[in-house]
């Protein structure tokens, strides 16, 4: 997990609304309908756990300390999912202990390796790791399904192949998603079975784009088509401002939102 900054999540303690109306605009769900849809929830037990549902959220001092905004960033992407949410006054094992006095459900925190979500009811956990992958792929599916692209036929590439991509390919593969990976280590997918493209100049080839690096401001405007359809988790982001901007109505990317509102659903309702 990227360490993010204070200045890079700040924008969520109010912006929430407008984040969730943009996502709306291009996959056709909010960040409550992308959870739902992606572990088929009905409307009515959405509903019930929005109601019932109390999620705390646990500052941890541990390693390099609290990041500024962070809990209370997790805490307003919840709240604007239709969930109640609250930042524990105290922090670690005591901000534990404050969420099962408070009869809270799920906590969610994060230390400079892991970030988690766990039902304390069920035992469910959810990693970040692997939920902002899953969020990725169903955002990047729902923006080629609302363009009316056949998915089973669609050639998707993913880049990069760290810990999240990794988590990406598996799921990709699991869903019989058909794929080409690029990562600009060649070494990093020598364990990859499937196809590989090995230059930059490639990318442009691609109109569907799943992107899981973290190197900033690599991707220009001519590396992509113009047609391109681009989702990605990445912190830093890939595209450069003006590449950024130029693509903005068909590119989902951002910080935290898409991986936190998954955590919460596979920790409600995962297998």
């Amino acid at each position: 997990m990227t360490r993010l900054r204070t200045e890079w999540i700040t924008y969520m303690l109010d912006g929430m609304e407008e984040y969730n109306r943009d996502l709306a605009a291009k996959t056709g769900m909010d960040l409550a309908a992308l959870m739902a849809d992606t572990f088929c929830v009905s409307k009515f037990d959405l509903a019930a756990a929005q109601k019932n549902i109390k999620v705390a959220v646990v500052p941890i001092t541990q390693g390099e300390g609290i990041i500024g905004s962070f809990s209370e960033s997790v805490a307003a992407i919840v709240r604007s999912m239709g969930f109640c949410a609250d930042v524990m006054p105290n922090t670690d094992v005591d901000g534990i202990y404050d969420a099962t006095l408070g009869g809270y459900d799920v906590l969610f925190f994060a230390d400079d390796i892991r970030y988690l979500a766990l039902n304390i009811r069920s035992g469910k956990a959810s990693d970040n790791n692997y939920a902002t992958a899953l969020g990725f792929v169903k955002a990047l599916l729902a923006m080629m399904k609302r363009q009316g692209e056949n998915i089973a036929e669609a050639k998707i590439l993913q880049i990069g192949y760290g810990i999240v991509g990794r988590e990406s390919a598996a799921i990709l593969k699991a869903m019989g998603i058909d794929f080409d990976l690029y990562d600009k280590n060649p070494a990093a997918i020598t364990d990859f079975e499937g196809k590989t493209i090995s230059t930059k100049e490639e990318i442009k080839d691609y109109q569907y784009i799943l992107d899981f690096t973290n190197e900033g401001e690599w991707l220009h405007r001519e590396d992509l088509r113009a047609d391109v359809i681009y989702a990605s988790p990445g912190v830093p982001y890939s595209m450069d401002e003006e590449t950024a901007a130029a693509f903005e109505a068909q590119s989902v990317h951002d910080n935290l939102e898409i991986g936190t509102a998954i955590m919460l659903g596979e920790s409600l309702f995962g297998k």
